[in-house]
């Protein structure tokens, strides 16, 4: 079961919702234009403004492909290569034998060799360069700069035809008049221990838009009451009692020439 503080903050965000003046036709029903506005009804503009948020991302910028490839290229290098050669020379002599020429009157064979040089070729392999990949990571700040949008509301004053309402004794006089009386008849009633004024300022709304209202309810509160009740209790069901103090006395205060006892 809800307490007397949810119906009262339900109560007063119903009439909020129904006061809503210049909106158009899809955003109000379909029922209401800024022109047929009822005494009491309140517009809303909404204050649309964009916020510019800026996040990251990692995208591709580029990057390095390594390859290693193999190619042969000639070469040359210059070797002194040594060869033995034999000469054998005949030189003619004459002087006495000796004990060593002894033998040369037998048989003997001298055998000699030559040798030469050639060029024999190896290769080997050695590690002449390294080639080392990797990345480094550098931050740096960038400014981005856009363009946000942000609606506003400018309110100007629309000058129209200075009349008053007027009937029989009664002048009928602008909402914000009467604000500060009805501030401190709440503040006098058993309703300011409990609730804030702006819950209980949708009921001397109502009676102020009564008292206004010449047309649908002419007369005094016991003539306009029970219209008055169907109303309310149509917009907000089972609240009528809680609220009929401050809506009676708008409208007596509103329209004085009509006061009646309570």
């Amino acid at each position: 079961m809800a307490t007397k503080d949810e119906s009262t903050r339900n109560t007063s965000q119903n009439l909020n919702q129904q006061r809503q003046p210049g909106r158009s036709d899809e955003q109000i029903g379909g029922k209401r234009t800024d022109k047929d506005l009822r005494p009491g009804e309140e517009g809303q503009l909404d204050v649309v403004e964009e916020q510019l948020e800026v996040g990251k991302r990692a995208v591709e910028k580029g990057g390095v492909r390594v390859h290693r490839t193999v190619e042969e290229r000639p070469v040359e290098e210059k070797v002194n290569l040594r060869e033995e050669h034999i000469n054998v020379e005949r030189r003619p002599t004459d002087r006495p034998v000796t004990a060593a020429d002894e033998q040369a009157f037998k048989e003997g064979t001298i055998e000699v060799t030559e040798t030469q040089e050639q060029p024999v070729v190896s290769k080997t392999a050695r590690v002449v360069e390294e080639v080392l990949v990797n990345k480094d990571v550098n931050e740096r700040t960038e400014t981005v700069r856009d363009n946000v949008r942000r609606s506003d509301v400018q309110v100007e004053r629309i000058e129209g035809q200075q009349t008053s309402q007027t009937t029989g004794q009664t002048n009928i006089r602008g909402w914000n008049e009467y604000d500060t009386d009805f501030r401190q008849n709440f503040q006098q009633s058993q309703y300011a221990k409990q609730y804030q004024y702006d819950q209980i300022a949708p009921a001397y709304r109502y009676g102020y838009d009564l008292a206004s209202d010449n047309t649908n309810y002419s007369g005094d509160w016991n003539t306009i009451e029970t219209n008055a009740r169907t109303r309310w209790e149509q917009r907000n069901p089972g609240t009528w009692e809680r609220f009929k103090d401050s809506i009676k006395y708008a409208f007596e205060k509103v329209r004085p020439g009509h006061h009646h006892s309570r």
